[in-house]
């Protein structure tokens, strides 16, 4: 790069804090943090040392004139914050999900490239090493043709509780496999069934099955359930800690090998008296005072096509599309117990 990225961070919760952290240590030049409570963006803002902060989005971007904008705001707010960066003339990152609609996802992609803007949704399993490895073993023959990928992931249960009420947590939690099946496939989805379980008088799902039609031929299955005690083993460790567990396994099949990934391992155990820690290292690791992992790597990558000195096909634009299409599918299937097309909306 010849100058820095200057960024905005929309957002100044958890994610929007790790986010000012970790853009800053790769090199940007955080110039504002935004926030609706203008206060919570005030208090980010001190303690990075940024000057501009506030509650109102287009002031902020006239102020501050930044080349890029990271929307780590609530889900329901990702489309406007997107929208409003893009008029300004800002690349966006967009923690995920792109969007709540398929219809939004592709006006806010359409109103990027009319403009020769990227769009970078924030789907952090691309960057991590363990989903790398699988893609490189797809890519390089040695699984012989591709012909089916298996994607489960298990959750504590209280998580249900803290966004059931806030979005379907298919865009909450299931919107990680959904993306690692369009990245570990590379192929359009066509039609998805959705099956689920609900307890009680729960509003939402504690279990989703999917299976997925992809347009080559090949097949994906996506499991999700909330269903892990709240005692069982914290597994989010590093930068940001997130006391829970995500339980979860990926298996890509070919005819001419598997390769099965997991994210609990006992290769690194803590045990104390808050209980156990298996830790996934491979997220946001912090490695010598350093956030590292595969979100050092996402922001690398999101500086470097900001920047023009790299094409943005790790998260192409069609494949954000895709995602949040094929979450509003499963979500149509959920509702109707009926085979849904992706992108009918």
């Amino acid at each position: 790069m010849t100058a820095r990225v200057r960024v905005v961070v929309a957002g100044a919760g958890r994610f929007g804090s790790l986010h000012v952290r970790t853009w800053r240590e790769a090199g940007a030049d955080v110039v504002a943090v935004v926030d609706a409570d203008a206060s919570r963006a005030a208090a980010v803002a001190s303690r990075f040392d940024i000057a501009v902060s506030g509650d109102d989005l287009a002031r902020v971007l006239a102020e501050a004139k930044p080349d890029a904008v990271v929307v780590a705001s609530d889900e329901s707010t990702h489309t406007v914050v997107a929208r409003t960066a893009i008029a300004a003339g800002c690349h966006v990152f967009v923690e995920k999900p792109l969007a709540l609609s398929g219809r939004d996802a592709k006006e806010t992609i359409d109103a990027a490239e009319s403009q020769g803007l990227h769009v970078i949704a924030g789907q952090i399993s691309r960057f991590a090493q363990p989903y790398v490895y699988l893609k490189q073993a797809i890519s390089s023959g040695r699984l012989g043709e591709l012909w089916t990928v298996r994607l489960r992931r298990d959750f504590t249960r209280s998580w249900l509780n803290d966004f059931g009420s806030r979005v379907h947590p298919v865009w909450e939690s299931c919107i990680h496999d959904i993306d690692l099946a369009l990245y570990l496939t590379g192929e359009q989805p066509q039609r998805v069934f959705a099956v689920q379980t609900r307890q009680g008088t729960d509003v939402v799902p504690s279990a989703v099955s999917v299976l997925v039609e992809l347009s080559g031929g090949k097949t994906a299955t996506i499991e999700s359930a909330w269903s892990v005690p709240d005692r069982g083993p914290q597994s989010l460790a590093g930068a940001l800690d997130l006391s829970g567990t995500i339980a979860g396994e990926c298996e890509v099949i070919g005819e001419g090998g598997t390769v099965k990934q997991r994210l609990l391992s006992d290769a690194i155990t803590e045990w104390g008296d808050n209980g156990v820690i298996v830790p996934d290292l491979s997220l946001w690791p912090e490695q010598m005072g350093r956030i590292g992992g595969a979100l050092r790597a996402e922001v690398d990558h999101a500086i470097n096509v900001f920047s023009g000195t790299r094409g943005n096909e790790i998260m192409p634009h069609r494949e954000a599309l895709w995602g949040v299409q094929m979450a509003e599918a499963i979500i149509r299937s959920l509702e109707t117990g009926l085979p849904e097309k992706v992108g009918q909306s």
